[in-house]
């Protein structure tokens, strides 16, 4: 996809940021789902975490909570305004850097964290072989990559197919094309687990 078109899409999604948990539903019922993901998600105390499309930050609390406060997270969103609600939503955290940036042109630390993130991202996500080979890059040797989604991805792709946005073709691969995406960015799947309510993936570097 063409620079501008992934413009129109950060630019949607931007219009999107006031009142986005509202809009996609990250209710108390969502929290309390993803706080079951995150048992199986394995950040440590002190851990470097890179956020990729953070949205407005619904995960932040969850981290912060396994890392504690000597761990950081750098928080990446290609629209602004998702960046800005963010900020406004979080000021309690004082170890959080916001960039805003397509994950595939970042310009990341080699080695630079322990765990990267992607929370219904993905299908977003225009240039994936580049963009899992720079989250192969910003990882350390061992670092854990977690793709996860709050639904299927049969569900996940007709919801996608029956909007009327810029989004409407942004589909999540079928499992044996993602694993093979992943697999030749150089990550080891662990665990892949698609089922009602929810898409996941946990992958190590190496």
């Amino acid at each position: 996809m063409s620079a501008d078109s992934r413009a129109v899409k950060a630019d949607y999604f931007h219009g999107l940021a006031p009142g986005w948990d509202e809009k996609v539903g990250n209710n108390d019922a969502r929290r309390r789902k993803l706080r079951r993901v995150f048992d199986m998600i394995g950040i440590r105390r002190g851990d470097r975490v890179l956020d990729v499309g953070c949205g407005c930050g619904v995960l932040f609390p969850f981290i912060e909570e396994k890392t504690g406060p000597d761990g950081n997270i750098l928080a990446m969103d290609p629209a602004a305004g998702m960046i800005e609600c963010a900020r406004e939503l979080h000021r309690q955290f004082g170890n959080i850097e916001y960039r805003v940036d397509f994950i595939e042109d970042a310009a990341l630390p080699e080695g630079g964290f322990d765990v990267a993130l992607c929370y219904a991202v993905l299908p977003h996500i225009d240039d994936i072989p580049r963009s899992l080979g720079a989250l192969f890059r910003c990882l350390v040797p061992g670092g854990l990559l977690y793709i996860f989604h709050p639904d299927d991805t049969r569900t996940l792709n007709k919801f996608h197919a029956g909007l009327n946005a810029p989004v409407k073709h942004d589909m999540l691969p079928e499992e044996d094309t993602l694993r093979k995406l992943l697999e030749d960015a150089g990550f080891s799947v662990l665990r892949y687990i698609d089922e009602p309510g929810l898409n996941f993936l946990e992958c190590r570097k190496g």
